[in-house]
């Protein structure tokens, strides 16, 4: 039987992409497991799993002897220079922004000698870049951005998964992109869409009832760093407050401690908008651990996040669950997603009631 390397963005702290490798781990079949990233990250303290660099991982593997599996996520718009600095800690990614962000051919220069690979899409990988491969697979992702790149890295995405002895993509817009480019690609939903509820069902139920005896009733709330202006702060506390029960609390939790998702300084500011009441009814909560989360979503009365996984993870649960939203049509993968999937989805954004996201259709 052959060796299956996992490969993806679970090098650093995102619940969705942590949650994607574990489901995939449990979907391998018995094989021997392998878990490739662009760095070596050992995430067994947050429920996650020993990563290698891929480089490392397949120089131990025999020619032929080995399948790939990219595990999804958003990754066929993630370009070098995002990836890199995800990669980094807080500090150094705010020191290597001031120091390129301006400069695109600066920029391209750190990425490569902070990933060492010139892939364009580090977390896509063609047939030659895995030398001697036996299967090359695509878990549905998606690449909902991938128009806004250059024609270079478009043609790198097209040409990974046209190679591919497996591919899926998860929305409709992502499909299109590869459709109009003439690669016709099969839709599929997310992973954690169809296995989050029967792979782990008890551990994140078990969780839930931890929460549960802590907490009481309360509202999960999470949401993208980037989201968290003044006004928007002060328009999504006067929102919870309006659905707030009496005895509810609000929690407040990242899906993402890696830069560019959440920050707890983000999560803290919102407290200032709150009353005094809903302030004293409020808890932060810094757990990062995979299965807190999950079990977080799982027991909540309702999910209010940016994040998808987190969303879709309080949809295997029962869990009612709005996509909050920075201004209307800028969360662009949660909308061509729950376009796809789930019209039906609530969404939120400062100035309006909560409205079904609508269908995306493919010609």
């Amino acid at each position: 039987m052959s060796d299956l390397v996992l490969f993806g963005a679970f090098d650093r702290h995102n619940y969705g992409d942590l949650l994607l490798a574990r489901l995939a781990a449990g979907a391998s079949g018995g094989r021997r497991v392998h878990f490739a990233g662009l760095r070596a990250w050992d995430a067994r303290a947050v429920a996650g799993f020993a990563v290698h660099p891929l480089p490392e991982v397949l120089s131990d593997l025999t020619p032929g002897g080995y399948d790939l599996r990219h595990v999804g996520g958003e990754i066929l718009n993630c370009d070098a220079w995002t990836t890199a600095v995800m990669l980094l800690d807080e500090e150094s990614a705010a020191r290597v922004i001031a120091r390129f962000d301006a400069d695109p051919c600066a920029r391209r220069r750190e990425a490569v000698r902070l990933l060492g690979t010139h892939r364009p899409l580090p977390y896509v990988l063609r047939r030659r870049d895995a030398p001697g491969v036996r299967r090359l697979e695509f878990a549905p992702c998606g690449g909902t951005g991938l128009e806004t790149l250059p024609r270079s890295i478009q043609r790198t995405a097209f040409t990974a998964l046209a190679e591919a002895d497996e591919a899926h993509v998860r929305d409709a817009r992502t499909r299109a992109i590869f459709a109009r480019r003439g690669l016709y690609l099969p839709l599929a939903p997310d992973p954690a869409e169809a296995l989050t509820a029967s792979k782990l069902a008890h551990a994140f139920r078990a969780r839930a009832g931890d929460w549960r005896a802590r907490l009481g009733a309360y509202r999960l709330v999470q949401f993208a760093a980037e989201c968290a202006t003044d006004p928007w702060l002060a328009a999504l506390a006067a929102w919870l407050e309006s659905r707030q029960e009496h005895g509810e609390r609000l929690a407040l939790v990242r899906a993402g401690a890696a830069p560019w998702h959440d920050t707890l300084e983000a999560l803290e500011r919102l407290f200032r908008f709150l009353s005094p009441s809903s302030r004293a009814a409020a808890c932060l909560i810094a757990e990062l651990e995979l299965e807190a989360i999950g079990g977080l979503a799982a027991g909540a009365v309702e999910v209010c996040a940016t994040s998808l996984h987190l969303l879709l993870t309080a949809r295997a649960f029962g869990v009612p669950a709005v996509a909050l939203e920075r201004e209307p049509q800028a969360a662009r993968k949660l909308r061509a997603y729950f376009g796809t999937w789930h019209p039906e989805q609530l969404f939120w954004v400062p100035g309006s009631i909560c409205r079904p996201v609508g269908r995306c259709f493919v010609k």
